[in-house]
């Protein structure tokens, strides 16, 4: 018996030193005397490429005064000597991961002492990413928006920090986007637009999820103090897309239209949206060259303007918020920008525009050179049905009505347009402004892509000279056309000949 209690003794003084050998081994490894190395190295598993520059953090996980801060040199890699030895957390910022709405990557990671630990930091896959941001929401062949909705309000110190600061209390708007889709319905390719709304969430951030990679978007935001205009763009081919968005106020304005008018026009007018923003800068060349006479407007404001011999625009009492900025100059790719306006400022922008591939110089009949437009124009408003974001009638349509009038068949094809007679037939829009809607709200015709054709008498307009008629509200009116849009709504027709 005395046997059998020495050796329970035994054991036990046995196990009380192994456990005190293992916390002075544990004690010996995080002891502060005892370092380590650490190697870090960075990729972003989108690009491939190494996060130069990138801030990084390292931190104690057992004592979280213990920090050590580094940067990541050209080749996205740090080295940090003599690192107490123990658990530790590494978190890296780099400007790339804003972009794509992370923020930030953290690695747990050991140092042993006297050894040496390699740390890898990588910005997840677009994958991982869209997964991780919109879960069950996340389709093949889609990414996600995101942003913060801010107020337009001017600070003294700074005009424009107004558009960065001031971000929304919680859930006190609303973001909705559009893109075109196409789908198969019954062997037929049916296009339609796909409308998503989603609300402001915490300090005025929100996120959009099933957005397709490389399509043309329009964003919008709405909440209590205002609403911005429609910021127009191409998602990327990651479909990751930051976007911040400013609210603010558009004044509608109805005026007579400057210089004599026909009797027959005396009741027409010209609306167009007012505010206490403004945009000023130059419009060139890829190589620096001030381009004149180049067009210039707020899409879907009614302003516009050409630019002056050195290139050079100012519009002045535009609305405030996101607008889109549109410009064209003859020979030259159209482009359009979202542009922050805030009250009281003016925002300063220099625009660069490429070359576009002209045709080459046609000396043949003038009918034939007619008809070479007109192919051009078609394959250009083949190109605007495809995306879908208006009404289309083709030269199908027109040939089927020939012998009727052209104002009955528009109507008749076209939502929310009718005929009134303001000294002459012609076609207003029953979705005007509500400032005036005690007047008829006239559309505006565009012929043949001209922006300063006059008013049409469109009665005397056969159907079989038209090839192809498109109308677009003020939210979908393509940039290229800004220079003659109206609240009313917009109609381009292009003829035959």
């Amino acid at each position: 018996m005395t046997d059998r209690k020495t050796l329970i003794v035994a054991a036990v003084v046995a196990c009380v030193n192994m456990l005190g050998a293992a916390r002075a081994r544990a004690q010996s490894s995080a002891s502060p005397g005892r370092s380590g190395r650490v190697d870090i190295t960075s990729v972003d598993s989108i690009t491939r490429l190494p996060l130069a520059g990138a801030s990084v953090r390292l931190v104690a996980v057992f004592d979280t005064t213990r920090v050590h801060d580094a940067v990541l040199d050209a080749r996205g890699r740090a080295r940090v000597d003599r690192l107490p030895a123990g658990p530790w957390m590494l978190t890296a910022r780099h400007a790339r991961l804003d972009t794509l709405g992370v923020g930030s990557v953290a690695v747990p990671f050991t140092v042993r002492a006297g050894r040496g630990v390699t740390v890898r930091a990588a910005v997840p896959s677009v994958g991982t990413l869209v997964a991780r941001v919109c879960g069950s929401a996340a389709a093949p062949g889609t990414g996600y928006l995101y942003g913060t909705v801010r107020r337009a309000v001017r600070t003294s110190a700074s005009p424009r920090a107004a558009a960065t600061d001031s971000a929304l209390p919680l859930s006190a708007g609303q973001v909705t986007a559009q893109w075109p889709d196409l789908r198969i319905e019954a062997g037929r390719v049916e296009r339609t637009i796909v409308t998503t709304d989603v609300p402001v969430g915490d300090n005025g951030r929100y996120v959009l999820c099933g957005v397709p990679t490389e399509t043309t978007v329009r964003l919008r935001a709405v909440g209590a103090e205002g609403a911005s205009g429609v910021a127009t763009f191409t998602s990327s081919a990651t479909g990751i897309v930051p976007r911040d968005l400013v609210l603010g106020r558009a004044d509608t304005v109805v005026t007579t239209p400057s210089g004599p008018q026909a009797p027959e026009d005396s009741g027409l007018v010209d609306i167009v949206l007012r505010g206490a923003g403004g945009v000023r800068g130059t419009v060139q060349t890829v190589d620096g060259r001030p381009l004149a006479n180049a067009i210039v407007g707020l899409s879907a404001t009614g302003l516009a303007m050409r630019t002056d011999s050195a290139g050079r625009f100012l519009l002045a009492a535009t609305p405030t918020g996101t607008w889109t900025l549109a410009v064209q100059a003859l020979g030259y790719a159209p482009r359009q920008q979202p542009v922050d306006l805030v009250p009281g400022d003016t925002v300063a922008l220099v625009v660069a525009l490429v070359s576009a591939r002209v045709m080459d110089t046609v000396q043949v009949r003038a009918n034939a050179m007619a008809r070479t437009v007109l192919g051009r124009n078609l394959v250009d408003f083949d190109e605007r049905r495809k995306m879908g974001f208006g009404r289309f009638l083709t030269q199908d349509d027109f040939a089927k009505a020939e012998g009727r009038n052209i104002l009955n068949l528009l109507t008749s094809r076209i939502p929310g347009m009718r005929i009134a007679d303001i000294g002459r037939r012609t076609l207003v829009s029953s979705r005007g402004p509500t400032s005036v809607s005690q007047r008829e709200c006239p559309i505006r015709v565009i012929f043949d892509g001209m922006p300063n054709a006059g008013p049409l008498d469109l009665d005397s307009i056969e159907p079989s000279t038209i090839a192809a008629a498109e109308f677009y509200t003020p939210a979908t009116l393509p940039f290229q056309f800004a220079f003659g849009g109206s609240p009313c709504g917009t109609l381009l027709l292009w003829s035959r000949w």
